[in-house]
């Protein structure tokens, strides 16, 4: 039990990990790509967390096929 333990531990900082990498690159893909979008502020904010939202959503369905 001990092993299985310590290797769920070890995977969950490699997911940590590359869910930290994953987000920091989708942010950055995401300001990329709505660079030419009118809105800002508050808008831009919410609608930057919807894309980020949509697509993670959409990673996960991918995944459970």
């Amino acid at each position: 039990m001990g092993r299985t333990k310590e290797l769920l531990e070890q995977m969950n900082e490699v997911a940590s990990g590359v869910a930290d990498v994953t987000l920091e690159l989708m942010q950055d893909s995401v300001d990329w790509q709505l660079s030419e979008w009118e809105e800002n502020g508050d808008t831009y904010d919410a609608i930057h967390r919807e894309v980020i939202e949509m697509a993670v959503s959409k990673m996960y369905e991918e995944l459970k096929r």
